[in-house]
């Protein structure tokens, strides 16, 4: 996999992990639903954006 590619994918990765913290935050002030769920699909979107990250860094 080319070095740009595993980058790109890398900050989609983090950028979705960014925003799906920021919805379960929103939905914990307003109601307390998706408090579990969002946190988890942010938290394996980050470590698959390192996961990548790191992809990258080696080539």
């Amino acid at each position: 996999m080319p070095t740009w590619v595993a980058s790109v994918l890398s900050l989609w990765a983090v950028y979705g992990a960014a925003m799906f913290a920021q919805v379960a935050y929103l939905r914990a002030l307003d109601d307390g639903v998706g408090v579990v769920g969002f946190p988890w699909l942010s938290r394996s979107l980050l470590a698959v954006g390192t996961a990548f990250f790191l992809l990258a860094k080696g080539m």
